[in-house]
């Protein structure tokens, strides 16, 4: 298109110069000069020509000497011109020498690219990863400190300096760091999310929450995950505000986390905990009716045992025989009206519900057949062939990780083996018979040897921020207020009660 303007202008001007020459041809007249006694008589036709050729001439010469006084300069641009390019080229060739992981390679072309352009960011985070590569984590926290002292390098700067520090270990290091990166930039999705898993392995409970729901608001995480997280968030949080005293916070929390996420057992389990404790047993056996009818759970039956408010064993056998219409979980159902009848004492309908669980029933239901043998009859033979069996059964159902397969007998926002925030769920851990004799708590493929790991039972209970437990989520959903621990006693075969009450993402 310029090229087709350029051509219309051309032909414009050399239509005007004819037209011009045309007029001056065709129009007579004479010129006459007189200078210093001399007389010059011409056409005036001539004398526009000479007048063209001077103010040509004129223009020339000024070209030529305007050319002359800009050289140094086009020079010098000239060269910083190649510099330029030599330097992208070597940024360039550094960063696919830092794909290839070729780290003397990059760290050379870094230097070179930072003595053409003069330490440019391209050079500085060539060299930093250079470092990082090369296993020398001290120089490449220098190169990135140089890049946070950037304003345009500042947010990258602070990445890689998170990073380091996490692969060191500095979590409070670290969480500054990300705390700094999110203020620069509090719509970056990596910030929020690295910050609140930061938040969430210091035990920083508050700070997480509201670091979620700002990732949430800026879609950092996506909604359906950023709710089931900040669900979690909140049943620690109602844990603590019930360890502090404050039942009406406690109950408020739960109830959030159960309307952002219905299906989370725990949140269920805390909110029904709460009502027993304070008396409201209907609303509790709401709750644990709807909880049961989605996932049936031993906590829950245990839980609506107490909902019940019913002191005659008897009673309270018949009263909890609606769960077996509640749910189509026969395992679970059996195993929890069997604890009911071995209370009540009714050895037939015991016998009927444990046998009812199946031809390959697991340890827990070995031991229930154990203790009736016992109890009924006073069948110690009987009662210790099923306690051999129990021990070559598979486990019992546990809260198992889905990052490390360590198995818990209490729920908790972290897996006490691992760390790793939100991954117990409720499922069998599988026994491996080639590998018995392992010890317990042994990873193997995956699969978790007989015996539980210490996942939210090995955790200690340092105090930590907001007057939290440091380990609070590692506490499980055990920790119930003496007053209720009492009430609910030893679960079946002599588990302790997993009811919430004091433990718990973007």
């Amino acid at each position: 298109m310029r090229f087709y303007l350029r051509a219309v202008v051309v032909f414009a001007l050399l239509a005007a110069l004819a037209v011009i020459a045309w007029q001056l041809a065709e129009t007579p007249g004479e010129v006459a000069l007189v200078w210093h006694g001399w007389r010059i008589d011409t056409s005036a036709s001539l004398v526009a020509v000479a007048l063209a050729v001077f103010f040509a001439l004129g223009a020339l010469l000024y070209a030529i000497l305007h050319g002359i006084r800009i050289l140094p300069r086009r020079l010098a641009q000239a060269r910083e011109r190649r510099r330029k390019e030599a330097g992208y080229h070597a940024l360039t060739r550094g960063m696919v020498a830092i794909a290839a992981g070729d780290a003397a390679e990059a760290r050379r072309f870094a230097e070179r690219a930072a003595q053409l352009l003069g330490r440019p960011p391209g050079a500085l985070l060539i060299g930093a990863q250079a470092a990082q590569l090369e296993g020398r984590p001290d120089q490449a926290r220098k190169f990135y400190a140089a890049m946070v002292e950037e304003r345009e390098t500042e947010l990258l700067g602070l990445r890689g300096l998170l990073g380091l520090a996490e692969q060191a270990g500095e979590r409070e290091q670290a969480l500054a760091l990300a705390e700094r990166a999110r203020t620069l930039a509090p719509k970056a999705p990596w910030a929020l999310t690295r910050l609140f898993h930061l938040q969430i392995a210091a035990r920083r409970w508050e700070a997480a929450e509201q670091t979620l729901r700002q990732a949430i608001a800026v879609r950092a995480v996506a909604e359906g995950a950023g709710k089931r997280s900040d669900a979690v968030v909140l049943v620690q949080l109602s844990l603590m505000a019930e360890r502090n005293g404050d039942r009406i916070l406690a109950v408020e929390r739960a109830r959030r986390a159960l309307a952002l996420d219905a299906a989370l057992l725990p949140a269920s389990l805390q909110l029904a905990a709460l009502h027993i404790a304070g008396g409201e047993l209907r609303r509790a056996r709401k709750i644990l009716a709807a909880a049961w009818r989605r996932q049936p759970h031993p906590d829950l039956a245990r839980l609506y045992a107490l909902a019940l408010a019913e002191t005659d064993p008897i009673k309270r056998y018949q009263a909890m025989g609606t769960l077996e219409t509640e749910s189509t979980d026969t395992g679970e159902v059996h195993r929890a009206l069997a604890r009911a009848a071995l209370d009540a004492k009714l050895w037939g309908e015991a016998r009927r519900h444990v046998q009812a669980a199946g031809t390959a029933p697991d340890a827990g239901f070995c031991r229930l057949m154990a203790e009736l043998e016992q109890s009924e009859s006073g069948n110690a033979a009987a009662a210790r062939d099923w306690l051999a069996k129990a021990s070559e059964a598979d486990p019992e159902p546990a809260w198992i990780c889905r990052a490390c397969a360590a198995a818990a007998r209490e729920w908790s926002a972290l897996c006490g083996h691992c760390g790793d925030f939100d991954s117990l769920a409720w499922g069998q851990a599988r026994r491996v018979a080639a590998l018995a004799a392992a010890p317990a708590g042994t990873v193997v493929a995956g699969t978790v040897l007989a015996g539980d790991a210490p996942a939210g039972d090995a955790a200690t209970d340092d105090r930590g921020p907001s007057g939290s437990s440091k380990n609070g989520a590692s506490a499980g959903l055990a920790g119930r207020p003496a007053a209720l621990a009492q009430l609910t006693g030893p679960g079946p075969a002599g588990r302790s009660p997993a009811t919430p009450g004091t433990p718990p993402p973007v």
